[in-house]
Formats: C-alpha cells, sequence, structure tokens
C-alpha cells in the first residue's frame, strides 16, 4: 500500500470534507422538510426557574434520566437509569383509587431518599416492595419513592397534604434529616419559599448533547439507540461531577464552628408531620438521617466530602457530625413522645465506602443493608399479627 501524498491530503480537506458538509446540509433541510422529530431535551432547554407556591420541588410525570457515574465512586455502577411513574414517583405505576387488597407505602425524604444514582431496578421503592411482598405473599405490596434532592421538612409537610393523602397510603417511611441542617445553617428562615430551578446540572458534555439535539439526523440517532423506551424523547443524559464537587468546596474558606441553629423549627414540622399522619389514619415509620462525617473507620470517605460546604464557607466534619445527631435524637425523642415507631438507621449502618459514596448517600451496599433493615422493620410492626 503507497504512502498518503500531500495531494491526497489536500483533496480530502478541499474536496471530500466540502462534500460530506453539502450533503449533511441536504439531509437536515430535507428531514426537516418532510417529517422532522420533536426535540427529545425541549423541556430540559427551556427550563426555566419557578416559585413553586405549594410544593416546592417535585418530579415529572414519566421522566427518564440516565447517569454516567464516575469510576472512581465505591460501589457504584458505571450507568443508570432514574424514572418516574404516571404521577412522578419512583416505582410501578400507581392505581387511584387504590385497589382493595394493596398495602401502599411511601417513601419520602430528601436526596438520601431519592438515590438518584441508584438504578431503577436497585433503588429502595423497588428492593423493599420485593422483599416484603415474599414475606407477605397475601397482600399485594407496592413502594413509592417521593424523595426529591433538596427536600427539607417544609417539603415534606407539603407532599404529605397536596400529593400523598388521597393516593390512599397505609404507611409512610420519613426519612429526614440532612437538609434541614444545611439550610438552618445556611440561615433559611423556614417562612418564605425560596425560588428553585428545575434545570439539570449542566456540564459541556450535557451542552454538546443540548447542542447536537437541535439537528434532525442526531434526534433520530437518539430515538434509535432508545428504541425499546417508552419515553425515549423525554430521556436525558447527565454525567455526576463529583471530582469537581469536591475541589469547589475544599478551596472555601473553612469556619472553626457552625452558626448557631435553632432545631425546634426542625421538631415541629415533625410534630406537623406526626399529626397529619395520625389524623388521616396513616402508620408513620421514621428514620434518622446517616451520614460519614468524622468517620474514624478504615476506608472512610473524608476525600469525598463535599456537604460540608454551605453556602460560601465550609465547616469542620465533626461539628456537622455533632449537629446532626442532635436532629437525630430530636427525632428519636418526638416519635417516643408521639409513640411512633422509628428505626435508627444512622446507628446500624458503618460509616464507610462499603456502604456510601460520599457524606450521606448510599452505594449499592448501603442500599441493600438498608432496605434489609427498614423491610425488616415493617414487617415485623405492620405484619407480624
Amino acid at each position: 500500500m503507497g504512502l498518503i501524498s500531500k495531494n491526497d491530503i489536500k483533496s480530502f480537506f478541499t474536496i471530500t470534507v466540502p462534500m460530506l458538509l453539502i450533503m449533511l446540509v441536504i439531509i437536515e433541510i430535507a428531514l426537516w422538510k418532510v417529517a422532522p422529530v420533536p426535540d427529545p431535551f425541549a423541556s430540559y432547554k427551556n427550563a426555566q426557574a419557578i416559585n413553586y407556591q405549594y410544593i416546592e420541588s417535585q418530579f415529572p410525570k414519566k421522566a427518564s434520566y440516565t447517569f454516567e457515574i464516575e469510576s472512581d465512586l465505591p460501589l457504584m455502577d458505571s450507568s443508570v437509569t432514574f424514572t418516574t411513574n404516571n404521577m412522578g414517583f419512583r416505582g410501578d405505576s400507581l392505581i387511584n383509587p387504590k385497589p382493595a387488597n394493596e398495602y401502599r407505602v411511601f417513601m419520602v425524604g430528601g436526596s438520601t431518599t431519592e438515590n438518584l444514582f441508584i438504578d431503577d431496578a436497585l433503588g429502595f421503592e423497588r428492593q423493599i416492595q420485593e422483599k416484603l411482598q415474599k414475606e407477605v405473599p397475601t397482600k399485594t405490596i407496592k413502594v413509592y419513592n417521593a424523595g426529591k434532592s433538596g427536600d427539607a421538612t417544609p417539603d415534606h409537610l407539603a407532599m404529605l397534604g397536596q400529593r400523598l393523602i388521597h393516593l390512599q397510603p397505609d404507611l409512610i417511611v420519613l426519612f429526614p434529616g440532612i437538609n434541614d441542617l444545611n439550610r438552618l445553617a445556611a440561615g433559611y428562615d423556614y417562612l418564605h419559599y425560596p425560588v428553585k430551578n428545575d434545570a439539570p446540572q449542566r456540564s459541556w458534555v450535557v451542552d454538546l448533547k443540548f447542542f447536537l439535539s437541535n439537528f434532525q439526523v442526531m434526534r433520530r440517532l437518539i430515538n434509535v439507540l432508545n428504541p425499546e423506551e417508552e419515553n425515549a424523547r423525554k430521556a436525558i443524559f447527565l454525567t455526576t461531577n463529583y471530582k469537581d464537587k469536591v475541589k469547589e468546596v475544599q478551596a472555601l474558606p473553612l469556619e472553626s464552628s457552625l452558626p448557631p441553629i435553632d432545631i425546634s423549627i426542625y421538631e415541629r414540622n415533625i410534630d406537623s408531620f406526626i399529626g397529619i399522619c395520625k389524623i388521616q389514619g396513616i402508620d408513620l415509620l421514621l428514620l434518622t438521617q446517616t451520614y460519614t462525617w468524622n468517620s474514624q473507620a478504615e476506608n472512610n470517605l473524608s476525600d469525598w466530602h463535599w456537604m460540608v460546604g454551605i453556602g460560601n464557607k465550609r465547616y469542620p466534619e465533626d461539628k456537622l457530625a455533632n449537629q446532626l445527631s442532635e436532629l437525630n435524637e430530636s427525632i428519636i425523642q418526638v416519635s417516643s413522645k408521639d409513640s411512633v415507631e422509628l428505626l435508627d438507621l444512622e446507628k446500624l449502618i458503618p460509616k464507610t465506602n462499603a456502604y456510601f459514596y460520599d457524606d450521606c448517600h448510599f452505594n449499592k451496599g448501603g442500599i441493600e443493608l438498608s432496605t434489609d433493615l427498614i423491610s425488616e422493620k415493617i414487617q415485623l410492626t405492620y405484619f407480624n399479627n
């Protein structure tokens, strides 16, 4: 085979490349004229900051997200899918009104409940549902996940009152704490609804995909790559950026202590949540918030801690751990006072990378252990008759 000459290279760039570009332009124009395909990312490109008057945050119905996970995160899959059902929750399609033989469970909380980077097949709702169904074959067990990143007790109250009660839950599992700590430390007064932005986290990868999706050829390619995806045109592909988050947080000035925090606001919200459940005849299981701050165990996750940054400041892990322990202790006391079931999850799960991948979020090991503990508690408490 002869060597490529300078004339061949020149011909490639002066003739072949321009011809290919001209052909692509012609094809693109023809596709727009004959049978244009809708932009699969339109809803995400146009997402604007919205001030929700009642429910501050919730997932849209039948959404689909595909995440590419950083390889260094312990015990995490390289790619996961997160979807919502016909009501905007994780889990099976929801039938309303509730069938007579169905035992319906809703999980409420923030990102530690949501498990955004855990695949649908391994999520809280799926594993707990399967474990309970195996132990209680006489009932149709359905578990739905209403957790949402960033949600705190005001959001949990709104979710309960505005979105869950009319769906006739038999049991609600509430997993609160860490977002309340963040809000209270940041000086949030719990009286005003902040403006929230539902636009996904952006990176150059997402921006490139958004740009390419303006072309009909690329839109068809997206549909070809998702032939069995019922919601293919709503699917969005994102990449985690924990390394960047950690770097940004480590660059923040380190404070010696946390600002004064009034946890009575948190306790009142928990009391209100309990009161609504009791009035509606809904069983409630409270969970204490898990975390890995200030862990002295081997294989701890100090190199992956990014939630030590609140606002434009960084706080010591031991101070954050002590404050979150106070919130956990308060929920233990409230559960005792109000005679509500509680599972002290924080005391039962070791603070290592065998169960977490950052400050507080479960990896596959943590999901497996926590779902075992929660399922066992539910079975023994509500079905051991």
